[in-house]
């Protein structure tokens, strides 16, 4: 059961704006000291039916034997329990924390007791903590008892709450000081509390922010924060200024195991999923966190926030099997966790696994429920073209085009499935309506220079007129395209291409005595000697040799031409 304060606050409303006067104070016959401290005791957390309200009832009736009247007054258990039910809230059963600080507030206790009860072979185990009703991440553990019965485990509460409320003056006196900046009284007061106290994380904690505010070094506010979290490992305040103190000392692997520690303390909290998630992508060894949040899973069965970051986990430390039934298991908890987000990741870690063809089909389900996402197209047809299947990625791709649906990298991915398909002739084609078409993208123009590689190549193979005409043309064309960054790859191919495509036009002239194709070659050999050095920073040794060839093959054009060309 969870509800918001809003619903509890409403309750003041209900009830003209006060509290009714209980026939608890009734039976009290008094009015409780204006200066005594009110403490509430919220029912304790328990699996066993009745053993919450049990352990509650007396750790209650025995704090009123302990502590004198106008000192501390104990709220009766009917004014908690008018207040619950003028609520609708069950009464029998345990709060959710910020619940219990709304109610604490209502009913303006400047404490509460809180707890967990369980039973045991031998009798009970009951642990308790006292909490501020100013924040409820101050808490200060009371002990963890296994006795033979529940009078025995409030005796040892009630004993133990009495020595932790030594602190509790000076802790005040800490926050007061730290507020008119007086960071040395507080730090001053803070110690007193601890004298008094020494087992104190209040007092501790006052201190511990004086030293963040105060910009202590970080080796000073980890030897602190280390004392609370030994104190009370489940402590909020401690462990976020521990990781913190942590990463200001640069040890990543200690930071994460914390955060994901303060994560299952308030595991609905996006900020520090985020932070945690952050943490670990930013580790080399993520794996740390794991056997943390395992840890976590099992103290807390079911809690879909701490299943996700699980997920986050087991995905980073690329544990592919267990994230698989991590991720499955979260959408049976709850199907709207099957978001965009859980499918691309999914997706993606069916690809770094090898199952492409899983990959594919967890896209496609994806669209199935997104139809509008181009990422989870773009991770479909990935997966496809993996798997091996190229026709149905480029028939996935069309489709997706032709809805005018943004997919990243969409011209580029369509071209190389071309490519794939061995659909060379469509290439370049596809490359100049792409780019015609206003893509900028630097991918199309490295692709138009393969596609004018792949000609060149299969030109100096046939050395047929026609591929080397074809080459020169796609060459012009890849060149007329290219940024200045591929500007010198482009012209030292076409240098190259030149040359060849001179060197075969020379040797068609020589062997037909023909003169055009002589002063053709002639004509291609002077190109070529001014785009080879604007290329040569792109391949410089090659350069050098085409040069050398150039430098052979020019003059013996001149001859031919003379020899033939009358």
């Amino acid at each position: 059961m969870s509800r918001h304060f809003q619903a509890i606050a409403g309750i003041g409303l209900a009830l003209g704006g006060t509290l009714v006067p209980s026939t608890a104070s009734a039976q009290y016959n008094r009015v409780p000291d204006p200066n005594a401290k009110r403490v509430m005791v919220a029912v304790f957390r328990s699996g066993d039916k009745g053993l919450g309200v049990q352990a509650a009832d007396a750790v209650r009736s025995r704090m009123g034997s302990e502590f004198p009247f106008k000192q501390v007054y104990v709220l009766p258990k009917q004014d908690i329990t008018a207040t619950l039910e003028a609520s609708g809230f069950p009464v029998t059963e345990a709060l959710e924390p910020h619940d219990q600080k709304a109610l604490a507030t209502l009913l303006r206790a400047d404490e509460y007791i809180t707890g967990i009860a369980s039973k045991t072979p031998t009798g009970v185990k009951v642990e308790a903590y006292l909490v501020l009703a100013r924040d409820n991440a101050l808490v200060q553990p009371l002990g963890t008892y296994d006795v033979k019965g529940m009078g025995d485990a409030s005796s040892g509460i009630a004993k133990e709450l009495k020595e932790a409320r030594k602190q509790l003056e000076f802790e005040q006196k800490c926050i007061n000081a730290a507020r008119q900046q007086q960071y040395d009284a507080a730090i001053a007061a803070a110690k007193e509390g601890i004298a008094a106290y020494p087992k104190a994380t209040l007092a501790r904690i006052c201190w511990a922010n004086v030293l963040v505010t105060q910009k202590a070094p970080a080796a000073q506010q980890l030897e602190l924060a280390k004392e609370i979290v030994n104190l009370d490992p489940k402590s909020r305040p401690g462990l976020a200024i521990l990781a913190q103190s942590y990463r200001d000392t640069n040890q990543g692997d200690s930071a994460v195991v914390t955060l994901t520690r303060l994560l299952a303390t308030d595991p609905k909290n996006p900020r520090l999923q985020k932070d945690v998630v952050e943490a670990i992508a930013a580790l080399a060894n993520p794996a740390v966190a794991k056997p943390v949040i395992d840890e976590a899973v099992q103290a807390n069965p079911g809690d879909p926030e701490l299943l996700k970051l699980r997920w986050l986990i087991l995905l980073s430390t690329k544990d592919y099997k267990q994230a698989f039934e991590q991720g499955d298991e979260l959408i049976k908890l709850d199907t709207a966790f099957a978001d965009t987000t859980y499918f691309i990741r999914t997706a993606r870690a069916y690809a770094a696994d090898s199952q492409f063809q899983k990959a594919a089909e967890t896209a496609s389900k994806g669209i199935a429920k997104f139809p509008a996402n181009g990422s989870l197209v773009y991770e479909q047809i990935v997966g496809l073209r993996a798997a091996g299947q190229n026709q149905q990625a480029l028939e996935a791709l069309d489709k997706a085009l032709a809805a005018k649906m943004p997919v990243e990298n969409a011209q580029t991915l369509r071209i190389t499935l071309l490519k794939d398909l061995g659909k060379g002739d469509e290439v370049l084609p596809a490359i100049k309506a792409a780019i015609a078409a206003g893509d900028t993208t630097t991918n199309l123009r490295l692709l138009a220079l393969q596609a004018a590689n792949d000609a060149y190549k299969k030109a100096a193979a046939s050395k047929s007129t026609e591929d080397f005409t074809a080459a020169v043309d796609v060459l012009k064309y890849a060149d007329s395209v290219a940024p200045n960054n591929l500007k010198a790859q482009s012209q030292f191919l076409l240098g190259a291409t030149y040359v060849a495509f001179g060197q075969a036009k020379l040797t068609a002239a020589q062997q037909s005595k023909q003169c055009a194709p002589a002063k053709e070659a002639k004509d291609l050999f002077v190109e070529a000697q001014i785009l080879l050095p604007r290329g040569g920073s792109f391949s410089p040794d090659a350069m050098r040799q085409l040069m050398g060839a150039v430098m052979q093959l020019d003059p013996y054009a001149d001859q031919l031409i003379k020899a033939i060309c009358k």
